[in-house]
């Protein structure tokens, strides 16, 4: 653009320093007005017509560019949300209905196992974020994927331990799940390796679960905020959490 300003004004300067020299000796009038002064009607023409050209593409690729931007970000959060909710549903159905038992290592079932690669972030896609002063948020939504990767992990592995080895053994000694019996009971049964195993595994499942919906609804909420200060004018999702429920570690203590 900077290149056609500058052959246009150089050519209209050039035809209106002309134009002024004849008119100052008064000659060449009529000729001047019928062919110089509409080559610079021409030349003005094609100045504001590429000028106004490039103004439009410009103002349009800037707005893709937004809207771009705009999408990542709230899919973003829109993934987020899904890794909740996926966490949640095994919050509530799974680990509430035995928080705080003796048994839970027991009674906590297993599920079918859950694919990690399920819920991906584009990290990428969000790298607008390094130009401005929340940048430290793309490491932190990488670190918050790698802790929900790690309680499905810690999920799965429980799981597999409880249906591959537990439950065969508590089968073969006639223990029914749910039933009533003795810490001691239960430790001889298992055998002392199970019996930490799956005690470990389970706290080590509670904690991931429990600790990492928290993360993880703090990381939208920060990336939500981001996005609404460089966009304040557009419409940015943000999760809306249960109404907070009793805090968990007081129903082990």
């Amino acid at each position: 653009m900077r290149n056609v300003n500058a052959s246009i004004s150089v050519g209209a300067a050039f035809i209106l320093g002309a134009g002024a020299g004849w008119i100052a000796k008064g000659e060449f009038v009529d000729y001047l007005f019928s062919h110089y002064v509409p080559a610079i009607i021409t030349l003005l023409a094609a100045y504001y017509g590429a000028k106004f050209a490039f103004e439009f593409q410009s103002r349009k690729e800037n707005k893709e560019q937004k809207n771009r931007k705009i999408i990542s970000g709230n899919l973003a959060v829109f993934k987020l949300s899904t890794m909740i909710s996926s966490l949640m549903s095994y919050q509530i159905q799974v680990i509430d209905p035995v928080r705080g038992k003796y048994t839970a290592f027991l009674e906590m079932l297993p599920t079918l196992s859950q694919e990690i690669e399920n819920i991906s972030i584009d990290i990428d896609s969000l790298a607008f974020l390094l130009g401005t002063d929340d940048q430290n948020l793309l490491g932190e939504l990488s670190i918050e994927k790698s802790r929900y990767d790690a309680a499905i992990a810690a999920i799965n592995d429980r799981s597999v331990v409880h249906r591959n080895e537990a439950q065969p053994t508590l089968d073969a000694a006639g223990m029914k799940n749910g039933g009533s019996c003795t810490r001691e009971e239960m430790q001889s049964v298992l055998g002392e390796r199970l019996f930490h195993t799956l005690h470990q595994s389970t706290d080590q499942v509670i904690y991931h679960v429990d600790s990492t919906i928290l993360s993880l609804k703090e990381m939208s909420d920060n990336l939500a905020k981001a996005l609404k200060k460089l966009f304040p004018d557009e419409r940015i999702i943000s999760i809306e959490m249960p109404e907070e429920r009793e805090n968990p570690a007081e129903g082990e203590a």
